[in-house]
Order: C-alpha cells, then sequence, then structure tokens
C-alpha cells in the first residue's frame, strides 16, 4: 500500500501512516523501515505492507520511504554479475547463448515474483516457492533479487532468502565451470560410458 505518515514520535520512534484517502489509519515503529539510510520523518510519503495484530489494530511492516533507499547491494551484485557474465562469455569464447538465456530467464523470474505478489494479495493461487528457487537456479536470480528489492515480495522471509541465496552461489558455480569448458569433457565421458 501508499501512505503518508502523519504523525511521528522520534524520539519514541513510532507514528501512523494515512492511507486510502484518509481512510485507514496505520501504525509504524521505525523498527518496520528496511533499506533506508534515515529514519520515517512527518509527511513521507512510503510503500508499506498492513498486518493485523491480535487486537485488530493495522500495523505497517517492510516501510520504504520513497525517495530515501539507495539502490541496494544485491541488485548491484546481480546487474555487475550480468556484465561480467557477458563480458567473460565474449572473452572466452564461451557460449553465447547464456546471454539471452540469463536476461529472459531474469525477466521471466521477475514477472512470476510480480504475479506471486499480486496472486497473494488478492487470496488467488500463489506459486511455489520452490518454482521461484528452480527459476533462480537456473538463472532467473538476477531478476528475483530486482523482484525482492523492487515489489517488497519474499524479502523478509529468512528461509526463502537463504535458499535463494544457496541457489545463486550454485548458479554462479555451474556458470564458471561451463566457462572452463570442462562440460564438454564431462559430457563426452558420460556419453561414451553409455
Amino acid at each position: 500500500m501508499k501512505g503518508k505518515i502523519i504523525e511521528w514520535n522520534d524520539d519514541k520512534g513510532y507514528g501512523f501512516i494515512s492511507s486510502l484517502g484518509g481512510e485507514l489509519k496505520v501504525f509504524i515503529h521505525a523498527s518496520s523501515v528496511k533499506n533506508s539510510r534515515r529514519r520515517p520523518a512527518l509527511h513521507d510519503n512510503v510503500m508499506f505492507e498492513v498486518k493485523e495484530d491480535s487486537k485488530g489494530r493495522f500495523n505497517a511492516r517492510n516501510v520504504v520511504i520513497e525517495g530515501a533507499n539507495g539502490f541496494p547491494f544485491t541488485v548491484l551484485f546481480g546487474f555487475s554479475f550480468l556484465v561480467a557474465a557477458s563480458t567473460s562469455i565474449v572473452v572466452f569464447d564461451g557460449l553465447l547463448i547464456l546471454i539471452p538465456a540469463y536476461l529472459v530467464l531474469s525477466l521471466f523470474t521477475y514477472l512470476m515474483f510480480s504475479w506471486d505478489k499480486q496472486a497473494a494479495q488478492k487470496g488467488n493461487w500463489r506459486t511455489s516457492e520452490k518454482t521461484l528457487h528452480l527459476l533462480s537456479l537456473f538463472g532467473g536470480w538476477p531478476g528475483a533479487l530486482l523482484a525482492q528489492f523492487q515489489l517488497r515480495h519474499k524479502s523478509s522471509k529468512q528461509p526463502f532468502k537463504f535458499v535463494l541465496w544457496v541457489s545463486i552461489i550454485l548458479n554462479i558455480c555451474g556458470f564458471i565451470w561451463l566457462l572452463t569448458g570442462a562440460e564438454v569433457s564431462f559430457i563426452s565421458s558420460i556419453l561414451s560410458r553409455l
């Protein structure tokens, strides 16, 4: 959701967000702000998720202050990998098909994250986490990192983030292995045994 901070007590680190044209008032605590180099302030425009507590009160979580968030390391890492991978494929005469494969899989993974977030908000059928992890493992992880940052989807679930980073490391190791040319001799040895 989008809203504006209409009350803020900086000493205590909490306040309230007005959303839906003033129809919804949501509690915000400083600890719910993500990826920001500063604390919230009065009149900040924010994007956030809403969670209802046991007493029926609405609390903001995963709050993003518009205009206050720097470009995150994870997105920069994904972009840098795509540039380095493309360069290394050209320099070391690697498999050129990998360049468009990474780009297409990243775009597709981003769209799957977006679709899953919309489904979650509407209560519709969701994409399984296993599917999202497989897409990341096969090369769509730069799109997954961008989606986590831009869409704020699957960005606070620690088990999901851990498995995502394991799949990223495995994918990068696989890419390096393909770049060495060892895959040709490996596949030939398997075929010769058959």
